[in-house]
């Protein structure tokens, strides 16, 4: 009868290696820049909202308020970091194609649903370079801006004209003192940074309307935490966010803060 050879066995080694493969990290930095460390699946994401959380850099937003405390009758969870919410606001980041470190930074979750406030807006249209220029205007009568805001006139306004590559005629958003007035936000004691920040808050409404109307696919469709602030407050908020037992293992940001991070 003829002889059978055996198989060889397969060979440690390149199992070994295979697996050594599998497992060898992405570099951080490259000849020219350091690269953003990105998660790329569920469980690395939920590993990098738990670092977060160790480190303790979570923004406030993404912390238990004390209602939230409350609502789950622990009051105790008030100022400490909420995973599931954190997990989702990475994930929102990754989605809008900005390094979860700096985005979270400039998400705000409100009334249920992420939005975005201060720079970030412009920064991702700029990203994708799709505004060739801007141009920012304040209309109506010239006035002391130190001069008590009863006697800011009504047609004081902030205008801003924002171009879209590729396009001739610009987006103008315009936001003035009336249109304050209306939506109840003038010298409403209840909207800070409306007293404190009266300026910058006009910009950043007139900003706003540009970059919804001509920039809505850079947002993602993403509201602009400004105007959602503004928004009279619903009967009922929504409830946390509750602990997403498939995707990991086991907030209301002060509007005085966010009217600071918009004038930095």
């Amino acid at each position: 009868m003829p002889e059978t050879q055996a198989a060889e066995p397969q060979s440690e080694t390149t199992e070994s290696t295979a697996v050594v493969a599998r497992e060898k990290s992405h570099p951080v930095a490259v000849e020219g820049g350091v690269l953003p460390i990105l998660p790329r699946n569920i469980p690395e994401a939920s590993a990098y909202a738990s670092g977060l959380i160790a480190a303790n850099i979570v923004p406030e937003a993404f912390r238990y308020s004390e209602r939230e405390a409350r609502e789950l009758g622990d009051p105790a969870l008030k100022g400490q970091p909420n995973k599931s919410l954190i997990l989702m606001g990475v994930l929102q980041t990754l989605e809008l194609g900005v390094p979860p470190q700096t985005g979270l930074k400039w998400l705000l979750p409100l009334r249920g649903r992420f939005t975005i406030w201060g720079d970030l807006g412009v920064a991702l249209a700029q990203q994708r370079g799709l505004i060739s220029n801007q141009v920012t205007n304040w209309i109506g009568p010239a006035l002391d801006e130190n001069s008590p805001l009863g006697t800011w006139p009504d047609d004081f306004g902030c205008e801003v004209r924002l171009w879209r590559k590729g396009q001739e005629a610009p987006y103008i958003g315009k936001f003035t003192v009336l249109d304050a007035k209306r939506a109840k936000l003038w010298q409403n004691n209840h909207k800070q940074p409306w007293i404190d920040y009266p300026k910058r808050m006009l910009f950043n409404r007139a900003r706003a309307f540009a970059l919804r109307d001509g920039f809505a696919d850079a947002l993602s469709g993403l509201d602009i935490a400004e105007e959602i602030m503004d928004l009279p407050a619903p009967k009922e908020e929504a409830k946390p966010a509750a602990v997403i037992s498939s995707l990991v293992d086991e907030p209301e940001a002060p509007e005085a803060e966010a009217a600071e991070g918009a004038s930095e």
